[in-house]
């Protein structure tokens, strides 16, 4: 339905460091574990984007290359969770990501959102959109697609698809007792993109967003997910991965330009939807954080508490939420680490109780008491 919620999932794929990411500059902790080139800094023309209503003495502040993050901050659209993360945490990525994605208890099948999707009767023609590859939290979900561009679903792209093929895929493999239904909505898919992103020449439809994204796979990614939101195809949830945050060496060189590829994009994204930013809500996910001590490789090794972020409409941004540590290191997890005083399925719980109006919550994240976090006005 057109005024129906969209949750866009983004996933930090690596491991990023929340403590770079969003860093306490004035904790002396934080001072005395990373070199200056490795923290935010409070003075100078690197210094961090300060976040309003921060307590003076810990001085939060976005990272330099965060600009946009900063602004939604401030703005008041964008909330801030941080020490959050798993739990029962690992220093795998593959376990870390395993358990986050699956969001439950040995045994249920899937992943959180594709048990939700599970529970839904959806009548968009392309409901839950993969940019990229299609991560496991949307395993089990019946409608996937996965794509670089919505150009990539159109069957024989470029050509239109003969009559006779569209008939016998229907009525062939249409209708196999396994593969017959997702036969028949890719063909239904494919045709319906075909008249709505496809001239009469059969040439594609250059998409112009309303702003200028910056350069990136990540940036092309957020233009395809708010093109499908602006063509009314029926959009409920969207999932991108941005890779490149296992940091373990030479942290500098690569962070900062990851740090801007994301802040830029969901900036550009956010203009882009213009008005459907009112039934839209992101949330920003890593598999854990990094150590508060930088090694003697000039980067950070797996850790475990790490920020999350969500954006959009309703939620109470511009603020902090959870519980804050410290960084001293009696506060820290066996002394390395960001302790994790808020489980990251309190903050997804929330935003599909309330901004996806989910009512089987208990199914979503099995064995698990939410609490509403604040996160919503």
């Amino acid at each position: 339905m057109p005024n129906d919620p969209i949750l866009v999932v983004v996933f930090l794929r690596g491991g990023a460091d929340g403590l770079n990411l969003i860093s306490p500059t004035a904790d002396v902790d934080y001072i005395a574990a990373r070199p200056d080139a490795m923290r935010v800094l409070r003075k100078g023309d690197e210094a961090g984007y300060a976040m309003a209503d921060m307590a003076a003495d810990v001085d939060f502040r976005f990272h330099p290359q965060a600009r946009g993050l900063s602004e939604l901050y401030n703005a008041g659209e964008l909330a801030v969770i941080h020490a959050s993360g798993l739990t029962d945490g690992t220093r795998s990525h593959f376990d870390a990501e395993a358990k986050m994605e699956r969001a439950a208890v040995n045994g249920s099948a899937g992943g959180w959102l594709g048990r939700w999707f599970a529970s839904q009767q959806s009548d968009g023609i392309l409901p839950l959109l993969s940019a990229g590859a299609a991560p496991d939290s949307v395993r089990g979900a019946r409608d996937v697609a996965v794509a670089d561009a919505l150009e990539d679903l159109i069957l024989a792209n470029g050509h239109e698809l003969a009559p006779i093929v569209r008939q016998r895929l229907m009525q062939g493999f249409g209708q196999h007792p396994l593969i017959g239904a997702p036969i028949q909505r890719l063909v239904q898919l494919s045709s319906t993109l075909r008249g709505r992103i496809v001239n009469t020449d059969g040439e594609a439809i250059n998409y112009v967003p309303s702003v200028d994204y910056p350069e990136g796979p990540l940036a092309e990614s957020f233009k395809t997910i708010a093109r499908t939101i602006k063509l009314d195809l029926g959009l409920r949830v969207a999932t991108l991965d941005f890779g490149g945050w296992d940091t373990h060496e030479e942290q500098t060189a690569s962070f900062g330009g990851n740090v801007d590829a994301l802040s830029a994009g969901l900036m550009a994204f956010w203009q882009d939807i213009g008005a459907e930013a009112e039934r839209v809500n992101v949330v920003v996910m890593s598999e854990f954080g990094r150590r508060l001590r930088a090694n003697t490789s000039g980067g950070t090794d797996h850790g475990y508490g790490n920020a999350m972020m969500v954006l959009g409409a309703g939620v109470k941004g511009g603020q902090m939420l959870g519980e804050w540590p410290g960084l001293a290191n009696d506060a820290l997890d066996d002394r390395a680490d960001l302790a994790i005083t808020t489980d990251y399925r309190h903050v997804l719980a929330s935003v599909m109780r309330q901004h996806m109006r989910a009512d089987n919550i208990a199914d979503l994240f099995p064995a698990f008491a939410p609490d509403p976090m604040g996160l919503y006005a």
